[in-house]
């Protein structure tokens, strides 16, 4: 493996190292894709504190973003990511 993936695998490792972003993944992966409201309301968080968490996720390339009219929907890039979450978790 070269140093380049190496290097990302450690951002994203240290992008779902929060337990929130966590569990927005975990959210995810349950949907589709969902806007901000949706995940705010799920999680029980404030809209700016979703925003915020949902942009360090998308910016680590663990999230794509749509937008479509006002609303923002996010969904996950790469499905596979929860499965080695759920391999973490179980450990």
């Amino acid at each position: 493996m070269n140093s380049e993936k190496i290097i990302n695998s450690a951002e994203i490792f240290k992008a779902l190292s929060n337990p929130l972003r966590l569990n927005m993944v975990k959210l995810l992966a349950t949907s589709e894709k969902m806007n901000v409201t949706e995940i705010y309301k799920k999680l029980n968080i404030k809209q700016a504190i979703a925003s915020h968490q949902l942009n360090i996720l998308r910016n680590k390339d663990i999230l794509h973003s749509e937008r479509i009219g006002k609303k923002t929907f996010y969904s996950l890039k790469h499905r596979q990511i929860t499965e080695a979450i759920d391999m973490i978790i179980s450990i």
